[in-house]
């Protein structure tokens, strides 16, 4: 069963969250959602991470689900964000982190899992906590002035990178996640084409199999010295 959190980011958005902690913890997973959906879009996946001993904190980031309003007490839609605005969401990660922190994970047991503008987040996320274990791109791309194939220069060797994309329904998602995983400085890292599967998420759909093999995947990552 999850647990309802929340937690204020230092620009003074609250925010909600699951958090599902596992019997026998290896690690924990992050996990940062698509546009237009929320932190339930993670459910199935954060049972299959739960069966491989993988804690999720699955997040509202700000402007969607549960995490629409303040300290102030303004009210926020992602749907009427900028650009700059949807960068902010780094923030709402940087919070989960934090979060973590505070229940006593270590950064090298922490994998940033996301779909679409949430997988250049958790790349972005790579470059603010240096000390993390990696991270998992489900259709990265040039969302929101964040460019992938630029932020991925900050990885280092350490950093496990998984990345996957749909060529022939969504090419630009396919070379970004082609060029991230080509560019990366990291020792570990793997390129999952698919072809007509979808989006983000969706790709869950595309492939049955994919949820299986990507959390036996971040298994193994967490479980690295």
């Amino acid at each position: 069963m999850s647990e309802i959190i929340t937690y204020t980011t230092f620009d003074g958005v609250k925010i909600v969250g699951d958090w599902s902690p596992a019997p026998t913890t290896v690690g924990v997973a992050i996990l940062l959602h698509m546009m237009p959906m929320d932190r339930k879009s993670w459910a199935p996946f954060a049972q299959v991470l739960l069966k491989y001993n993988i804690a999720t904190l699955a997040i509202d980031m700000r402007g969607h689900g549960d995490s629409v309003s303040t300290t102030e007490g303004d009210k926020l839609n992602f749907k009427n964000f900028t650009d700059t605005q949807h960068q902010q969401k780094l923030n709402d990660a940087i919070g989960a982190l934090d979060w973590l922190r505070g229940k006593g994970y270590a950064l090298n047991r922490v994998v940033i899992v996301g779909a679409s503008i949430g997988a250049d987040l958790a790349l972005m996320m790579l470059e603010n906590e240096p000390a993390l274990a990696g991270a998992v791109m489900l259709s990265p791309g040039n969302y929101r002035g964040m460019i992938p194939a630029e932020i991925v220069e900050d990885v280092l060797p350490h950093h496990s990178l998984w990345a996957a994309g749909s060529d022939s329904d969504d090419p630009e998602a396919y070379e970004t996640a082609k060029a991230v995983i080509e560019k990366a400085a990291s020792n570990r890292k793997f390129f999952m084409p698919y072809k007509n599967a979808g989006h983000g998420i969706h790709l869950f759909k595309g492939d049955p199999k994919l949820m299986e093999s990507l959390a036996a995947w971040m298994k193994e990552t967490l479980q690295m010295p």
